[in-house]
């Protein structure tokens, strides 16, 4: 898979899940609830896209090189060590690596 699917994939799968939180079963909406459920999906898939998620791969390693590619992480302050960066991220509380059936994905916690 590469770098790009995945990033959709995971992007997609988180936003629908909080899109399911918040509007409950599509089949108990009607039909104005459901233009803004799928306003809010795609508001909230392309806040995914573009803010929240930094990097993606198959595992941590390679959701941070992804994250360092395209200039979302910086390793140089992590002494270009992919380990010391991955316990700094993991301890930190700005962010979040979260396991999906796709991958894994850095989150910015705070990115909105």
């Amino acid at each position: 898979m590469t770098t790009t699917w995945r990033r959709i994939r995971i992007c997609s799968r988180l936003a629908h899940r909080d899109i399911a939180e918040d509007f409950g079963p599509v089949a108990a909406l009607d039909a104005e609830d459901r233009t803004c459920r799928r306003e809010a999906l795609a508001a909230t898939f392309a806040s995914y896209r573009d803010d929240r998620v930094m990097g993606v791969g198959g595992t941590w390693r390679e959701a941070l090189q992804d994250a360092a590619a395209s200039g979302r992480i910086d390793l140089a302050e992590h002494d270009g060590d992919l380990q010391v960066a991955y316990d700094n991220l993991l301890h930190g509380a700005i962010w979040e690596f979260v396991r999906t059936p796709e991958g894994i994905a850095i989150l910015d916690t705070c990115a909105a």
